[in-house]
Parts: C-alpha cells; sequence; structure tokens
C-alpha cells in the first residue's frame, strides 16, 4: 500500500494537471477569440479609414465648391458694384447735362431778351424802363423817350413801377393819345382786311412788327389783350 504522502503527491499533481489543462484549453480558445477579433477589428479599421478617405474627399470637393461658389459671389457683387457706380454716374450726368441744358436756355431767353430790349425798335422802351425804375414821373419819361404817356403807364402798371400820381393835364394828354392811337390802329386793321383780299399776302406792317416786339418788351404774350388804363 502506498503512504499518505505518496497519494497527497498524486492527488496534487492531478490536480495541478487538470488546472493546467484547463488554462491550456483556455489560452487557446481565447487566442482564437483573439485573432478573430483582430480580424474584425482590422476589417472595421480599413472600413473606418476608407469611409475617412471618401469623407475627406467629399470634404475637398464641398471645399472646392465652396470656392467657386465664393468667387462666384465675389464677382457677382463687384458686378453689381460697377453696375451701380455706373448708373449713378450716368444719372449725375444725365442731372448735370439737364441742369446744363436748364441753364442754357435760361441764358438765351435772358440774352433774347436784353436782345430784344436794346434792339433799335425797343430802345426808347427800354430807356423807358430804366428812368421809371429810376423814379421818374411819367411825363418826365415821356419828355425824355418820346413815348405816348399810356404807353409809359402801362410799362409801368405791367412791371410794378412806382411812379408819382398823373396831373390833369397829363390824364387829358394820355386820352388824346389813346384817341389818336385808337385811330391809327382802325386804319391798320383796315390796311390788313384789304391785303387778304390780294393775291400774294404782304408782310406784316412795321407797326404791326413794332407792336408785336412792343408787347414782348413789356412781358405780355401776343395773346393776350392790352386793358387801356382807366382815370377818375
Amino acid at each position: 500500500m502506498q503512504s499518505y504522502l505518496d497519494v497527497s503527491m498524486m492527488i496534487v499533481f492531478g490536480t495541478a494537471a487538470v488546472l493546467l489543462l484547463f488554462i491550456l484549453i483556455s489560452f487557446v480558445i481565447s487566442n482564437r477569440r483573439c485573432n478573430t477579433l483582430e480580424k474584425e477589428n482590422l476589417k472595421l479599421k480599413q472600413s473606418l479609414e476608407k469611409a475617412v478617405l471618401e469623407l475627406q474627399e467629399q470634404v475637398k470637393k464641398q471645399g472646392v465648391s465652396v470656392d467657386s461658389l465664393e468667387r462666384k459671389s465675389r464677382t457677382f457683387d463687384s458686378s453689381m458694384s460697377y453696375a451701380t457706380q455706373t448708373l449713378q454716374d450716368l444719372i449725375d450726368k444725365q442731372r448735370s447735362m439737364d441742369t446744363s441744358v436748364d441753364n442754357l436756355n435760361i441764358k438765351v431767353e435772358q440774352q433774347k431778351k436784353e436782345f430784344q430790349d436794346k434792339s433799335v425798335e425797343n430802345q426808347p422802351i427800354y430807356l423807358a424802363k430804366t428812368l421809371l425804375a429810376q423814379g421818374m414821373s411819367i411825363d418826365e419819361v415821356c419828355q425824355r423817350t418820346g413815348l405816348p404817356s399810356y404807353e409809359v403807364t402801362m410799362l409801368a402798371k405791367v412791371n410794378n413801377y412806382k411812379v408819382k400820381p398823373l396831373t390833369i393835364e397829363e390824364q387829358a394828354r394820355a386820352q388824346t393819345e389813346k384817341f389818336f392811337s385808337k385811330g391809327s390802329d382802325s386804319e391798320s386793321v383796315q390796311e390788313k382786311d384789304s391785303s387778304h383780299e390780294s393775291i400774294e399776302p404782304n408782310p406784316l406792317p412795321p407797326h404791326h412788327v413794332a407792336n408785336l416786339k412792343a408787347r414782348d418788351a413789356y412781358g405780355i404774350s401776343a395773346k393776350a389783350g392790352l386793358r387801356r388804363p382807366r382815370y377818375r
């Protein structure tokens, strides 16, 4: 019979052998699982790397598209700014041209008015307006210019000149001049009617031309009627 020590040693070695066997089996199983996990991890890593590369390519493409859109946007903004500035310059030039044309028209009208006022036919009227502006009386203006008193009176009323009131003698002389002027006007109307009956039209009579130029000098349109001054 074996001794107790031998039995104990056999039990210990048997138990150790069984434990080593279990450990070996566990190690083999764990190694296989680790290999499987490593393979799966490698595949996953490759998939992730591939996905990252694709994502980076997409990001690059999107970046290129964004840069292109930004360049187009900057180009469009610069074009719009240039077009707006050009349009504003054209508007300013048009306004400047309109202002220049208006100023030129005003100057032309003023020069035309001055030329008409300073013409030979309207020289007495121009002198009468100057004398009335200086404050001379109607009688003095008539003596200086040779114009009838009713024309000087009408000229003073049209231009709002302040003159001295007429005396009785001046009023009587004005009525006489108006009477003679009315007779001359009726004769001119008869001459005009007779001229229409002829075959060839005659030019305007000199006194009618002078009358039109006088209206222009007074600032009265050709269609407006002349009202005779009333004296009380």
